[in-house]
Formats: structure tokens, sequence, C-alpha cells
């Protein structure tokens, strides 16, 4: 697992986990471009593979978006799930997060470059 080569942001935001068809709710904490800490969700086993939904809405709009994810990490209060594919859209979506919850786009955008090639380098799977 890449330990903090992606900036992460503290970010609390309800998502559903779907795992074996059964979808759960959890609190995401903090969010990265490779992935989110949540607590009071599922206690699902070491990386399971499942589909998670983070959504924002207010009182005049609501946008969603869905990404494969894996627990990556537990812990005593939550898990960590890891985002190995991300779309476009799930990509701008957590973009803006970052961008906005950070201050700093072009950091943001340097993490995610320097990421793809560390990802290339390993002949792991680019999203896109």
């Amino acid at each position: 697992m890449i330990k903090r080569m992606l900036s992460r942001v503290n970010f609390e935001i309800a998502a559903h986990i779907r795992h074996n068809g059964v979808d759960h709710p959890c609190a995401v904490q903090n969010l990265s471009l490779s992935g989110m800490y949540c607590v009071g969700g599922p206690d699902l086993p070491m990386d399971a593979e499942v589909d998670v939904k983070l959504g924002l809405s207010s009182e005049h709009s609501a946008v969603s978006v869905a990404v494969k994810g894996k627990v990556a990490r537990k812990d005593g209060e939550g898990q960590a799930f890891s985002f190995p594919h991300l779309d476009l859209d799930a990509f701008i979506f957590l973009r803006n997060i970052m961008v906005y919850n950070s201050g700093n786009s072009d950091l943001i955008d340097k993490e995610y470059r320097d990421y793809l090639i560390w990802k290339s380098d390993k002949n792991e799977y680019i999203p896109g």
C-alpha cells in the first residue's frame, strides 16, 4: 500500500459501502485521490472488494459518484479503503474536494501525476 504518497484532507461526508449485495452506511473522515477512511461501516475482511458511493447535497442540488474500493487497513474505529481504479468522473469529484479543502491545486495535480508515474513504473493499472 502507498503510504501518504497523495495528500489527504479531513472531509466528513456520508457514504455507502456495498459488499456482497448489501448496502452499509458509513461516515467518511478523510479522503485522498487514492482512498478514504470511514467509521461506522461494516467490519469487512482485509482486501474485500466493495462499491463505494459518495454524495454531496445541498438545498438546491445533489451530486454523487461511485468508485470501486478495497479494504486496505483496519483499526479499532474504522477502516480505510483504497481506490485502485478511478474513472474520470470519480477523479474530478475527488480532485475538486481535495483542491477546495487544501487550497493548492498545483500540489494536488503534481502529486497525482507522480502517483500515476509511480504506478506505471510498477506495471499497475493506470486510471483513465
